[in-house]
């Protein structure tokens, strides 16, 4: 991860749109000062100005056209990540219901296992970005014990059609969790941000160029556009921010999985 993504990632929200506002204000007197360097005449005709509107409202579409689409990323990553809490408490409470069809002692084992590691994937959907690496390794290595216990557990049955209906699950469960943890880490292309960023910076070049003549009467205009701008910004990197913003996915089919299961060491009715 270098520089860059790490800051992205990790830094805070606010900080971030309060730097991009204060470069495109920059920007804006960067283009300022090249209009004033390029043309000392101050006059310009009537075609001139309405040429110079159209150019800033093609350039301000196009930036439009471009938050868009970065917006419908991160709003897909965030409606898919929302997606798989269901799908993996499902997956799991599924499973525990079917791995008690086995013959004990494997039935009550295998149930106990999968409860512990809803437990773990419930701490892992609340668990701010700091603590769920570790929370996925453990995840990990409650997985590759599932995987060992059920398969020691089914062999005695494994020409029957129990051992499909209950290995189904199983599989489901782990391959679930793989999934929902590489969504987490699925983030907006870190290149998008990158030419959403700088053609902002660009058009606010383009509007302090343009606006010169008259930049006294069009700067509240621009700090209000720059606001929007950065907000719009801010709002992508928030939904891009599993449990990491202030937006947070919903982990309420998980814990109410885990509230439905009897104490830990005792086994269900």
């Amino acid at each position: 991860m270098d520089g860059l993504t790490a800051f992205i990632n990790d830094a805070p929200l606010l900080l971030i749109a309060g730097l991009l506002f204060l470069a495109q204000c920059l920007m804006r007197e960067v283009g300022g000062w090249i209009r004033r360097r390029v043309s000392a005449d101050a006059g310009e005709s009537a075609e001139e100005v309405s040429d110079k509107g159209y150019l800033l409202s093609g350039v301000l579409g196009l930036l439009a056209l471009l938050i868009a689409f970065t917006f419908g990323l991160a709003v897909d990553r965030y409606e898919g990540r929302r997606h798989l809490v269901t799908e993996e408490a499902n997956a799991i409470g599924t499973a525990e219901m079917r791995v008690q069809l086995l013959p004990p002692p494997d039935g009550a084992r295998l149930a106990d296992m999968l409860r512990d590691y809803a437990r773990t994937r419930a701490a892992y959907g609340l668990a701010d970005t700091t603590d769920r690496p570790s929370l996925a390794r453990s995840s990990a290595v409650q997985r590759s014990a599932l995987q060992t216990a059920a398969l020691s557990s089914l062999a005695p049955v494994s020409t029957t059609a129990l051992a499909a209906f209950v290995g189904a699950s199983i599989n489901a469960v782990l391959d679930i969790g793989v999934e929902r943890e590489a969504m987490n880490d699925a983030r907006v292309p870190l290149t998008i941000l990158r030419a959403l960023v700088l053609y902002a910076l660009l058009t606010a070049a383009m509007l302090g160029y343009g606006l010169t003549g008259a930049r006294a009467r069009h700067r509240a205009t621009t700090v209000i556009l720059f606001t929007l701008l950065s907000l719009a910004i801010l709002l992508i990197l928030d939904l891009d921010r599993p449990q990491g913003g202030t937006i947070r996915i919903d982990q309420t089919p998980m814990t109410q999985l885990v509230a439905g299961f009897p104490p830990k060491g005792q086994t269900a009715p």
